[in-house]
């Protein structure tokens, strides 16, 4: 329940405590709080595009069925979806990341004292 509560106040997902974004779009390198890394390697957030993608798809898809039922010409229909899309486009952005950041952790978790030290093999 702590790491959902995290997650939606838009937390680090190894202290639960420190701010990932530092504005609308800019996000923090490391944790102010507990000082991990956020991003664990190069292309990290790749996998949150997908994650953006597919919410995207199932938030964007209801209005373009009712706008098609509702007989819309094409202008009000591309406006809308396009309204729409840059309106959540900030949410999406920053979920997507916080999901993929979350889940990785519960999968692979890390702590504060392991970050930026070589792999050895």
């Amino acid at each position: 329940m702590k790491r959902l509560f995290a997650l939606l106040r838009q937390r680090c997902p190894v202290c639960l405590q420190g701010p990932v974004f530092r504005g609308i779009f800019a996000m923090h390198s490391h944790c102010p709080v507990c000082g991990v890394k956020y991003e664990r390697e190069t292309g990290y957030f790749l996998n949150s595009m997908f994650i953006a993608y597919t919410a995207g798809f199932f938030i964007l898809v209801p209005t373009a069925v009712l706008l098609y039922f509702l007989n819309v010409s094409l202008l009000v229909f591309s406006t809308a979806i396009i309204l729409e899309t840059v309106i959540i486009y900030p949410l999406l952005f920053r979920y997507a990341r916080l999901v993929w950041m979350h889940g990785d952790q519960v999968l692979d978790p890390r702590t504060a004292e392991e970050q930026d030290q070589p792999t050895r093999m």
